[in-house]
């Protein structure tokens, strides 16, 4: 049921996401789903949970391969665009799950531990690559993680071109940051 939510969702935006709609894409009972899932709140939840954890598993997986390379550039780079790409192919559900759930304090608190575990891999890919610990500041990675956020929010809310005119790849837009990133630490 949730493979079917997520495609009507894909699909068919948030109007789309009935229970009836769910209950007939996944070919099953309207039993099936209350017993499942209480009522569509509970549906909404899950799907929550879900998205968050194919987040957080994606880029825990690009925090590996990039603290594989062996310069802080290549890390980071790698780091970035793969974030860029798995927050531009999941704009739309990001995009549905900020707006309908802003107001659930519970799910806010799931998103903000996943923004803040993908800092603690910007701070762990960092300081990796530092020749000692005193080396890592994390007052200057706060503003890095914030810019970050930023550029992220981007992505759901506009397309490329929309902030000023100018269409920009997310591997130029990695390559950018990254340059960023390391002239301000």
């Amino acid at each position: 049921m949730l493979v079917a939510a997520e495609e009507l969702l894909r699909l068919g935006g948030a109007d789309a996401l009935t229970v009836e709609a769910v209950v007939e894409r996944a070919g099953t009972s309207t039993g099936s789903f209350y017993a499942r899932f209480g009522n569509r709140r509970g549906l909404l939840v899950a799907m929550h949970e879900r998205f968050l954890e194919t987040l957080d598993a994606t880029w825990r997986r690009a925090a590996n391969d990039a603290l594989a390379q062996s310069t802080l550039r290549d890390s980071l780079r790698l780091f970035l665009g793969a974030v860029f790409v798995a927050v531009r192919r999941h704009r739309d559900t990001l995009h549905f799950h900020m707006i309908h759930n802003a107001h659930d304090e519970n799910m806010r608190s799931q998103g903000n531990e996943l923004t803040r575990g993908a800092f603690a891999l910007i701070v762990e890919i960092v300081g990796t690559h530092a020749k000692q610990e005193s080396d890592v500041d994390l007052d200057k990675l706060d503003l890095v993680g914030r810019a970050l956020f930023g550029l992220l929010l981007e992505i759901v809310l506009f397309d490329s071109h929309e902030v000023n005119g100018r269409h920009v790849a997310d591997e130029e837009r990695a390559e950018r940051f990254t340059d960023m990133v390391l002239a301000y630490l």
